[in-house]
């Protein structure tokens, strides 16, 4: 079964997510090419206009093109023009640290689309590798101004909320002033630096509270594998946003230095089947501690006994490929649906790991809440055709006591769908 937005766009895989929404490739059915479609799951058609608009007003090469905004079914979506790629942070995720050389290349392309935003009156906001695509041919683009604010539009920090993410905020933004043009240069050194060191400038840390601390600060960490760029990547990550250069300096500065021999060559994943209309509506916690700047928690239904109860991966599922980062999505996904919708969260699993369902809701009940975040390092790898997602669970009692475990969860493509092959908890 395929599904159609707005009497002209057909939905055929998800292939990724942003702060705001879900991404789908789908196939414009008037101009016959494919495009990507953003499904807003705050339901916000203001917000999604805004987006829209600012977006539209920006036409450089390395920057996503917006070209229409639909409603289907009281339900806002963007389309956008659809390039095959991966998000910078799941090439990292993926194949460890960049070198300079490759980080600077990038850098420089992000600086120039962020120069023709800012010449736009737009500051994006939300410049992190999440946002930084990276097309099968080594195209490098910026997406998802779902947060961007263009001059005179009202700002989410005028309520107290702080807009961004904490491992890639300015200081200035962590102290709650407004984020604009320097901020973003701030999180595009962030964005370079964790590319190259392998972890945020403020250092590692699952605590969103404790980064904002850091960044809010000044407490940034040196540069370990820069090299020759360290100097530049300084000036980018300057705590006073007067010393920073700006965008268009930044570029030309970036252009100016070493450039690897050959684009990053990412290959094209192979489609899994279109969606089911029933599936459409999925919700991502990536990006909430980032517009709430407070702490994500998901809430779950067990009992004391060992919730991992899996304790090995069966090998015998037949599996596609799909990116890292809708396994990432996905088994945030998972715990996101409980304790609310604990159904739901069973039937991620195949048939062949899943267990009797009535067995599944007792084992939650006694559990109130959980807080699930990634392990620093290497939180996704791949193993054959399938993914391997790790991350940190604190998981609360009903009576307040707290178990803090680590758990692998495998992430296997069955019959076109993503499903959980196996959980294994680790030391």
């Amino acid at each position: 079964m395929t599904t159609t937005i707005g009497g002209r766009y057909t939905l055929l895989e998800r292939v990724g997510s942003g702060a705001m929404g879900v991404v789908w490739r789908a196939r414009d059915e008037v101009l016959a090419r494919e495009v990507a479609v953003k499904q807003l799951v705050t339901g916000d058609h203001q917000r999604a206009m805004r987006e829209a608009r600012n977006a539209a007003r920006l036409h450089h090469p390395h920057a996503i093109a917006v070209f229409d905004v639909v409603s289907d079914d009281a339900e806002p979506w963007i389309v956008m023009e659809y390039l095959p790629s991966h998000s910078l942070s799941a090439l990292i995720a993926e194949r460890g640290p960049l070198k300079p050389a490759q980080a600077a290349s990038i850098g420089a392309k992000v600086a120039s689309a962020l120069a023709a935003a800012h010449a736009a009156g737009i500051v994006h906001r939300d410049i992190k590798p999440g946002n930084v695509l990276i097309g099968h041919d080594g195209t490098v683009k910026i997406t998802d101004f779902g947060i961007s604010k263009a001059s005179g539009d009202g700002t989410m920090t005028d309520t107290g909320i702080i807009s961004g993410t904490p491992a890639y905020l300015a200081p200035e933004v962590a102290r709650g002033e407004q984020p604009n043009e320097a901020s973003d240069v701030f999180s595009l050194g962030a964005t370079i630096y964790s590319a190259i060191e392998g972890e945020s400038v403020f250092g590692p840390s699952d605590n969103s509270f404790g980064l904002i601390y850091r960044a809010a600060s000044g407490q940034l960490r040196d540069p370990k594998n820069a090299g020759e760029l360290t100097p530049l990547l300084n000036r980018l990550l300057a705590v006073d946003p007067k010393e920073r250069p700006s965008a268009q300096e930044a570029a030309d500065l970036l252009a100016d230095e070493p450039q690897p021999s050959q684009p990053l060559a990412i290959p094209e994943p192979r489609r899994l089947k279109p969606p089911n209309r029933r599936i459409l509506v999925i919700l991502s916690i990536i990006g909430l501690l980032a517009v709430s700047g407070g702490a994500a928690a998901a809430y779950w239904g067990g009992t004391d006994d060992d919730p991992i109860n899996h304790s090995s991966f069966p090998t015998t599922e037949k599996s596609v490929y799909f990116t890292a980062d809708e396994a990432v999505v996905f088994v945030q996904q998972h715990y996101a649906d409980l304790p609310g919708n604990p159904v739901e969260a069973w039937s991620h699993f195949s048939a062949k790991v899943r267990e009797p369902q009535a067995d599944f809701l007792k084992r939650w009940k006694g559990y109130t809440s959980v807080q699930c975040s990634q392990t620093p390092g290497k939180p996704v790898h791949s193993d054959g055709p399938d993914w391997i997602v790790t991350v940190n669970l604190a998981l609360v009692t009903d009576i307040g006591k707290q178990r803090n475990i680590t758990v692998e969860v495998r992430i296997a493509a069955i019959d076109g769908q993503m499903k959980i092959s196996g959980l294994k908890e680790v030391a």
